[in-house]
């Protein structure tokens, strides 16, 4: 399993290391190259684990394979589960879990409606 808690952290030491997540702002830059780092490490640890591979033709009939941390979903991916942590982390104390429209429920509905509008695109693609 990914140490998700190490890559919480790391997260929480560039976090506070701006005294507050209100003042990310003051290190924007550098808080995303940090971020980057850790997704880049994330993804490589998720790809070993699960044997997550990406194919990508290189058109000239060879296929090349690259790892989960060469690839940007795969790095979005890594990405988004160390913000969904810290998100979750900070939902309780802010009262997120409890509103209507909790982080998770958000975070659900999007992952939902981009395979939903993915289906929709293959079908219009299959039916030209």
């Amino acid at each position: 399993m990914v140490d998700e808690k190490k890559y919480f952290d790391e997260l929480q030491k560039i976090i506070g290391q701006t005294k507050s997540a209100d003042r990310i702002n003051e290190r924007w830059n550098e808080v995303l190259n940090r971020l980057d780092e850790l997704s880049i490490e994330y993804a490589r640890e998720l790809g070993q684990e699960t044997g997550t591979t990406y194919d990508k033709p290189d058109g000239k009939g060879t296929i090349q394979n690259f790892g989960l941390d060469e690839f940007p979903p795969g790095r979005l991916l890594a990405l988004t589960l160390i913000l969904a942590r810290w998100v979750g982390w900070h939902s309780i104390p802010k009262g997120m879990q409890t509103h209507p429209l909790s982080a998770f429920h958000l975070i659900q509905n999007a992952f939902t409606n981009g395979v939903n509008d993915y289906v929709e695109y293959r079908k219009t693609e299959v039916a030209k």
